[in-house]
């Protein structure tokens, strides 16, 4: 998944016009969210988080964003155009560490350190530094640690210390590591400083359902300190967001009250919880079901087999499924893409098995947090097929059913043949 986690910038109203400015600094850049409230942008296919929420926070250097440039040409004008109307903290030149290297605060308070160097080998165009100073210096790297320990995939690349004859010997000059294959560089800052981590800078955390929401907020809080509608802080003063994305389909349902509902309710939590976003806290079920005029075994095969599912998992003959992944055993994963012949739109439908009782019967949770129950019967020479879902909130029951419904008789029509 792209941008497990992101980094969310707060403005003061001027969220659109620094998307803009980012866009064309960097190029490949693209506003894909345009609100009073949010703007969200991607650059060079990273994600970024712009929010509008006021004068109370400014992002500072504590977290800023080192940005690599293969030629003098595009660093130059890229410092050009960042440092106008902000303020430098090291001044674009040749230095032990770098041919060219610069330090700056953009006009909207951002902090960048634009380098020279060779993007393949580094794999990433922007990286997210934390600087541990003040009162957090020193922890770098148990900061590197904790965060590791609550991502499946997280690993270390370098780390580079300070010397003996150097400020803060031992502590860390600079650190590159890996959560769920992001780059994130950290280091300890010598000296004093005249800023701390705050909520000019958050990571937001892109959670895929409550257990999700609840390992990374029980994790990032233990010993820090919990904020309202998803916010927090962790022991070492660094701001997240933990957001699952049932929330936003929550507020922006089509159904005014339902969205005004999910608002009440994110407004009244701490730790975001999914069930309370709607009225309706239990999911309703709803089941659809065929006969297939074949036998059981058929029906499995080609139920199962990523290379029939492509075939038939479609609702309807402008879509189709292009790929298909079958991890058929529980705790194993399944992920169905489904898009639009015309290339609008796709998205992967998946989850995780935790029953399979063969050719009788599969129970999978969704990645959205809805449980399915699917179950075979033989009559015969046909098979029985009866699919139980816990509805979502966004599309009406009506919809949903209808579209499941289509699934089921593609397939039906699909094995027939």
């Amino acid at each position: 998944m792209k941008n497990k986690i992101y980094p969310c910038l707060w403005f003061d109203g001027q969220a659109k016009a620094a998307a803009e400015l980012y866009c064309a600094v960097f190029g490949k850049g693209t506003i894909t969210t345009d609100t009073p409230i949010v703007v969200n942008f991607e650059l060079h296919g990273q994600k970024f988080m712009g929010l509008n929420g006021g004068p109370q926070y400014q992002p500072n250097p504590s977290l800023s964003f080192y940005a690599i440039f293969e030629t003098e040409a595009e660093i130059d004008a890229a410092w050009q155009l960042l440092s106008e109307g902000g303020s430098t903290l090291m001044p674009l030149n040749k230095y032990p560490w770098s041919e060219k290297y610069g330090w700056l605060s953009d006009r909207f308070g951002v902090s960048w350190q634009l380098v020279l160097d060779n993007l393949e080998e580094v794999g990433q165009k922007i990286t997210p530094l934390l600087m541990f100073a003040n009162a957090q210096q020193g922890y770098a790297e148990t900061a590197i640690a904790r965060y590791s320990s609550l991502c499946e995939d997280a690993s270390i690349r370098m780390i580079a210390r300070f010397e003996e004859n150097e400020p803060i010997s031992g502590k860390i000059k600079h650190a590159q590591f890996f959560l769920n294959d992001q780059l994130f560089m950290a280091m300890d800052g010598p000296g004093a400083h005249k800023f701390d981590f705050s909520e000019g800078v958050s990571l937001v955390v892109d959670c895929l359902n409550q257990a999700e929401v609840d390992h990374f907020w029980e994790g990032l809080t233990a010993k820090g300190e919990e904020g309202q509608c998803g916010w927090l802080k962790d022991q070492f003063g660094v701001s997240w967001q933990i957001v699952p994305r049932q929330l936003m389909q929550a507020l922006s349902n089509p159904d005014p009250a339902a969205a005004q509902y999910a608002m009440n309710a994110l407004l009244q939590m701490k730790k975001i919880e999914i069930a309370k976003l709607s009225p309706a806290a239990a999911k309703p079920a709803i089941t659809v079901q065929t006969t297939v005029d074949a036998p059981l075994t058929k029906v499995w095969n080609h139920w199962i087999e990523p290379a029939h599912i492509v075939n038939w998992n479609h609702a309807s003959d402008d879509w189709h499924a292009p790929k298909a992944s079958n991890d058929l055993q529980p705790g194993g994963r399944f992920v169905f893409t489904m898009a639009a012949k015309d290339g609008s739109f796709s998205f992967d439908f998946s989850g995780t098995y935790h029953e399979v009782i063969d050719h009788q019967r599969i129970a999978y949770t969704t990645d959205d947090d809805r449980k399915v129950v699917i179950t075979f019967e033989a009559i015969e020479n046909q098979t029985k097929i009866i699919e139980t879902f816990e509805a979502e909130s966004v599309n009406s029951l009506e919809l949903q059913q209808g579209g499941w419904q289509a699934i089921l008789d593609n397939f039906k029509k699909y094995t027939e043949k």
